[in-house]
């Protein structure tokens, strides 16, 4: 008994230097964020306490884990739950994360919690994708049970127009509601995607309704045009499409009215020449009912519209031609419509102002261009259908994970094939490919069957270059550049992670010719020949260039990638950086003031291939730090900007200089200092 209670007794003590040692904050504290800075472009979202560890208050309101012992939310080895601070109407819900599932679960036992339950946790908070989330710290007394609450858990309505104007985010608006529970009222279903489907109010303005819920994935979304009489989830965010909305179970979307299912839309001729109808297919049904009516209707090179009705072969199959267009290279749209004998009404595609089907009427042999081209957004027109396509290789599957080919430069001109004998290409061969075209996860890509290596040692593509905004994900142009080799100029290292700033250890680091900016273009290691590395926890001198916000390149040229719903460059090797400064120096540890400038010799000396230069400042002003050769040429600038008074350090690296003796020299306002360094491969 003894022991027991000396172990108790310590518990409480431990616990209450706990408590002590960490302030308490509201969930409204952490997550208000000024309209000043939500009104800025891009919106500064994040939350004031970002990186900072707290206790906080709330109630539980989505359970940790579901039937099965599977967590509510996909979150890969991590609980994740909302909690919800009753006392406030906007700024009230927060996302809970706890990492190391079988530690929360066996020490704390995190997974009983269910909805209802009044906790106070201690954390840290970090942002993902925009979105504030409280990390719970791992160790003992992190999490206190206060009870059972009766607080109302129920949604709130408000309208879509909060969250999106259109399909452009309100952020100054819906950052109240981060991590709400949040209901919808009256919107139409515009698309699907496996279990995920996008829906619409009547002014237009959209949200993608997310399967992030355990009990939703797998399940058949509603048809397009579909209507809703209510849709609630917990407002998250995602990289590519802003706010999404997420359901806990099917029951939290109420269908109002079947409306007619339009699927498996097929053009038989599959290359339509110029003087030749096309006939368009497509099955269509509404449950419940009977389809009543259902037409064609299409454009040649946006001139009148034009209908004709669809007839029905039986099957719920229906079929209709659209006429010869008499005119080479036309650009032919159009879309079916259907009603239902209850009067409800479907089109597709779901949005006929943004979404368009096409086809071209070409007299001549298909090409990449031909292949790529979509004006109005989305996949190729010739999608599932077998083509030959021809085109210089510009990767090489020995060091990139893809092949990709392109026959000149500029828009439309790359595209990513797939076979199993790839692994044969080499950068510069001119290769014939027949394959199917197809869409996987967004990129358009040639799954061939054989592919013919015509010539090697072909000049590569000139890269076209561009500015970082063209291809960031939401550009309009983007898919334009969709496997095209590009280049771009004059840009800096904005993050080391696009899509978890505060966490530096993974993913894809942003760059931007502004570098002020904190989002950027997206830079992916998908090479094994990367010579950098965005892991501030890599150990020195591990065979990488340790990346710093800040870092500058005078270019880089890579092919514009896109998966996991982003747009990307993906650099083939080391020569695809060119021109490397690490333009951010950093600052020592040390209060004092030097008395005067100073430049200390570098460590190491000689060095091989990089070495750090410590300088010391007396006053605030303008700094250059630049290297010269023997004859007094400028071969790098280390830092040019203003720095306060203190001490400071730099890195220089001679990857691409010849062996032999440098000077460094210091500039501060009116005064310099040389320095003489010796680089030996």
């Amino acid at each position: 008994m003894r022991t027991k209670i000396t172990i108790f007794i310590l518990t409480i003590i431990s616990f209450v230097n706990i408590e002590a040692q960490y302030s308490k904050r509201s969930i409204k504290q952490i997550q208000f964020v000024s309209d000043s800075l939500l009104n800025l472009t891009p919106s500064q979202d994040a939350s004031p306490y970002k990186d900072s560890i707290l206790w906080v208050k709330g109630v539980v309101t989505t359970p940790v884990r579901v039937e099965g012992g599977r967590h509510q939310f996909f979150t890969g080895d991590r609980f994740r739950f909302v909690i919800k601070d009753p006392s406030d109407s906007v700024y009230n819900y927060i996302t809970v994360v706890a990492a190391d599932t079988a530690w929360f679960r066996d020490n704390i036992g995190i997974d009983l919690l269910v909805p209802g339950d009044s906790i106070e946790v201690l954390g840290k908070i970090s942002e993902y994708r925009s979105l504030t989330q409280f990390e719970i710290l791992k160790q003992s007394g992190c999490l206190n049970l206060l009870g059972t609450s009766k607080a109302n858990l129920g949604p709130k309505t408000v309208g879509l127009d909060k969250f999106f104007n259109q399909s452009t985010v309100v952020r100054l608006n819906s950052e109240k509601y981060e991590s709400a529970f949040i209901k919808f009222l009256d919107v139409t279903v515009l698309s699907i995607n496996i279990s995920e489907f996008t829906v619409a109010d009547d002014a237009g303005n959209r949200i993608t309704v997310d399967d992030q819920s355990n009990l939703i994935y797998g399940n058949i979304p509603p048809a397009p045009g579909t209507k809703l009489s209510s849709v609630q989830g917990y407002m998250f965010t995602n990289a590519a499409s802003g706010w999404t909305v997420n359901p806990l179970r099917p029951t939290d979307y109420v269908i109002s009215g079947a409306a007619p299912t339009i699927l498996n839309i097929a053009r038989v001729d599959s290359f339509p020449k110029p003087n030749s109808a096309v006939s368009i297919k497509s099955k269509i049904y509404v449950t419940g009912f009977t389809i009543a009516s259902s037409e064609l209707h299409y454009k040649i090179n946006n001139g009148p519209s034009n209908k004709i009705n669809l007839t029905t072969t039986g099957d719920s199959i229906y079929t209709g031609q659209i006429p010869a267009s008499n005119v080479d290279s036309a650009i032919v749209t159009f879309y079916i419509l259907a009603k239902g004998s209850n009067n409800n009404i479907s089109t597709f595609p779901p949005d006929t102002l943004r979404e368009k089907l096409f086809y071209l009427t070409l007299n001549r042999n298909l090409t990449i261009q031909d292949v790529q081209f979509n004006p109005y957004g989305g996949g190729s027109s010739y999608s599932n259908m077998k083509a030959t396509l021809r085109g210089i290789a510009t990767t090489d599957r020995r060091i990139y994970g893809a092949i990709n080919i392109q026959n000149g430069t500029g828009k439309w001109s790359g595209i990513r094939i797939r076979a199993t004998n790839d692994t044969l290409i080499r950068r510069g061969d001119d290769v014939s490919v027949t394959g199917i075209i197809k869409e996987v996860s967004g990129l358009t890509l040639l799954d061939s069957s054989v592919i013919s290596i015509l010539s090697s040692n072909n000049s590569s593509p000139i890269p076209t270059k561009i500015k970082t905004a063209m291809v960031t994900t939401g550009a309009i142009d983007a898919e334009q550049y969709e496997s095209v080799l590009l280049k771009l100029d004059s840009v800096y290292v904005v993050n080391l992670n696009e899509d978890s700033p505060s966490n530096q250890n993974f993913g894809e680091f942003g760059i931007s010719e502004n570098k002020n900016n904190s989002v950027g273009l997206r830079i992916d290691d998908y090479s094994t020949k990367i010579p950098f590395s965005n892991d501030t926890a890599r150990a020195a001198g591990k065979g990488k260039i340790q990346l710093k916000k800040g870092d500058y390149f005078a270019s880089i040229i890579a092919p514009l990638d896109y998966s996991f719903s982003n747009f990307k460059l993906l650099p083939r090797d080391s020569a695809d950086f060119i021109g490397f400064k690490s333009l951010v120096s950093v600052k020592l540890e040390n209060d004092l003031i030097p008395k005067y400038l100073k430049l200390d010799q570098n460590y190491p000396n000689p060095f091989n291939p990089s070495t750090t230069i410590r300088y010391h400042l007396p006053t605030n002003g303008e700094v250059n730090i630049t290297v010269h050769n023997l004859v007094g040429q400028q071969v790098d600038e280390l830092f040019n900007g203003k720095q306060n008074a203190g001490s400071f350090e730099v890195k220089f690296r001679a990857n691409n200089l010849p062996s032999g003796i440098y000077f460094v020299k210091l500039q501060h306002e009116r005064s310099s200092i040389t320095k003489k360094i010796v680089f030996l491969k």
